[in-house]
């Protein structure tokens, strides 16, 4: 519900620039003087007059003095699109040129003053601005003469004041090196305050997406900060950084907002370069998630085109923008092509397939979309803009999925190392238990029993004299002891698997070696808590000291208690509570102060945990408490 709720969000925000101007009705669609007298200005949504212009090629027209043949009907009418996309009566126009377009707007009943606000893109390349004779607005250089045209790359709104029933709108426009020329995209016309709420709701859907790009920046620059072995997130980072710094420059051009207008030729260069760096830091992601070494063709025919595609500023303008046009496309479709089929080919082990499948069909989608747009004159900005939103939350999503198992896969890696260890040193134990058993066990069985023949064959007198009874005595015990040692060896073997059952087995064998009664209750608690945690290589220390901790606890009994041994054992609100009590040997006053309980406290003191001890005539109680 959260996911689909976010997606509600994310429609609602991107939807905000649609229908927010009004079209032309069909009787003035292709006409190039329309009535919009009836108007509501200050009510209604900006007016569209893309289509229904007079189109001059080759002419700068006084807007004073127009041929009498646009009074005629003898006037091509175009829509307001690049004249490179022209074909009247089979003539096609070149790029390179000038061009004089005009429409005329009745746009009231009677002399009133209005204020009227006009609002369209930068155009191809350079253009002069003119409503009724009055010239207002220039944006580069235009003239007749194409090697004095100086390009302007910046949005134009105008606002203006008149009493006059019609607008005679003519717009003056040249163009030397762009591969297009002429106008391009909406041409809005309106109430000011309704034309500042369309700039608006733009912007509002550019700073929307520029900060989810940018949290998702931070999003995976985090990551990369916290494993420094996943280039992949360092690598998207970059990648999401270039979609941030070409933003400002799409669509409404908010860099206007904070640093001055930069020129057309700047523009121009300053994204060429931006995408090579796109580019450049995609493929190395790529290459870092698939670990795709045997590609290393592919990455090089990425880089030597970079390393072209930086000289090409240097070149003649008319091809500079051809040359990076074409890298652009050329590389995009390069890099969706490898994409796809690292998709493809990696599809049994990749981690978030659909989501990346969904982030490269979206970023191919909106990116052939709004160059297909620009080509054909229609502003596809927005749709770019919209494509890099798609492609980073998306790839986020895969992303996180491939980090999310890659933790998995190296915890599970870790626990198969610490498996296979764990069996090593059981294998080797078990190993040094047969050969203690075998060579050790077996001499000592041997001398006890050659021991036992020869006191049998010996007087009293001789046996005295070589000590031989206390000699068979300390051979038993060493037996003895052996086997008490390699009792425990495997009792450390079975708290790894088993903590309570091992423990248990210990505290059960000491006791009985000395003929102690001995009572184990643990709490439910006490058990679930072991049943639900796995003893593994970080935190073996810790249920190490505890275990020792405890036997020092039972030696310390044995050697100063008598009668029953009665341990309880508890988990309290991630707080182990053990308690255990026996009778003293001897009376209070003979008892040493401490009961030898150092090596407790000291192995306490590792756990952050303390000691109490309850002394009442003959009976000893210990308890100790430390945190999980």
């Amino acid at each position: 519900m959260r996911c689909f709720g976010k997606i509600i969000l994310f429609l609602i925000i991107a939807t905000i620039p649609v229908n927010c101007y009004q079209k032309l009705s069909e009787k003035f669609q292709n006409s190039a003087y329309i009535d919009l007298s009836d108007t509501n200005w200050e009510n209604s949504l900006p007016i569209n007059l893309s289509s229904g212009w007079e189109f001059y090629w080759n002419q700068l027209f006084d807007p004073k003095v127009f041929p009498i043949n646009s009074l005629l009907g003898g006037v091509p009418i175009v829509e307001f699109r690049p004249w490179t996309n022209l074909d009247l009566a089979g003539q096609k126009f070149s790029a390179k040129g000038f061009a004089t377009y005009r429409k005329r707007i009745k746009v009231q009943n009677s002399s009133k003053l209005k204020h009227f606000s006009i609002y369209f893109m930068h155009l191809f390349s350079s253009s002069k601005v003119y409503i009724n004779g009055e010239l207002i607005q220039e944006k580069g250089k235009v003239s007749s003469q194409l090697a004095e045209v100086i390009p302007d790359r910046t949005n134009s709104t105008i606002e203006f004041l008149t009493d006059q029933l019609e607008l005679d709108i003519v717009i003056q426009i040249a163009n030397q090196d762009f591969y297009q020329g002429g106008p391009r995209g909406e041409f809005l016309i309106g109430y000011p305050p309704q034309i500042d709420l369309y700039k608006s709701r733009n912007l509002i859907v550019e700073i929307f997406v520029f900060g989810l790009i940018f949290g998702s920046v931070l999003y995976h620059l985090s990551f990369y900060f916290i494993n420094r072995n996943q280039r992949a997130f360092l690598y998207f980072s970059i990648v999401c950084i270039t979609f941030l710094i070409r933003i400002p420059f799409l669509n409404s051009k908010s860099h206007g907002y904070f640093i001055p207008m930069q020129s057309f030729e700047f523009q121009s260069i300053w994204l060429h370069y931006v995408n090579i760096f796109t580019f450049l830091f995609s493929i190395l992601f790529l290459s870092e998630l698939f670990r795709s070494k045997q590609y290393k063709y592919i990455k090089n025919f990425f880089f030597i085109g970079a390393i072209l595609a930086l000289f090409t500023p240097f070149v003649s303008k008319t091809f500079q923008y051809y040359l990076n046009f074409l890298y652009l496309v050329v590389y995009l479709v390069m890099f969706l092509a490898f994409s796809f089929y690292l998709l493809y080919k990696h599809k049994k082990e990749a981690q978030g397939l659909y989501s990346m499948g969904i982030a490269l069909f979206s970023l191919a989608l909106f990116c052939i979309l709004s160059i297909s747009l620009n080509f054909y004159g229609v502003h596809g900005g927005l749709y770019l803009i919209l494509g890099y939103l798609f492609y980073v939350i998306f790839q986020t999503v895969s992303l996180s999925k491939f980090f999310a198992y890659a933790i998995e896969s190296r915890a599970n890696i870790e626990m198969a190392l610490h498996e296979e260890s764990l069996q090593a040193l059981s294998k080797q134990r078990a190993e040094m238990q047969l050969m203690v058993h075998d060579q050790l066990g077996a001499n000592l069985t041997d001398l006890k029993v050659f021991l036992e023949r020869k006191m049998l064959s010996l007087n009293e007198s001789v046996k005295q004299s070589f000590d031989l009874d206390y000699i068979y005595d300390r051979v038993v015990s060493i037996i003895q002891s052996l086997r008490n040692q390699l009792l425990y060896i495997e009792d450390q073997n079975l708290i790894f698997e088993n903590f309570v059952t091992g423990l248990h087995l210990t505290l059960l064998r000491r006791y009985s070696d000395v003929g102690r009664e001995f009572e184990f209750s643990p709490s439910n608690e006490f058990l679930n808590y072991f049943n639900e945690i796995k003893i593994i290589g970080k935190n073996q220390s810790y249920f190490l000291n505890i275990y020792y901790m405890l036997y020092e606890v039972c030696t310390n009994d044995i050697k100063y208690g008598r009668g029953e041994s009665v341990w309880k054992l508890d988990f309290i609100n991630g707080t182990f509570s053990i308690n255990q009590r026996n009778l003293l040997n001897l009376s209070i006053q003979k008892q040493k102060t401490d009961f030898d309980l150092k090596s407790i406290k000291k192995r306490l003191s590792l756990l952050n945990g303390n000691l109490e001890v309850k002394i009442s005539d003959e009976s000893f109680q210990l308890k100790i408490q430390f945190p999980a």
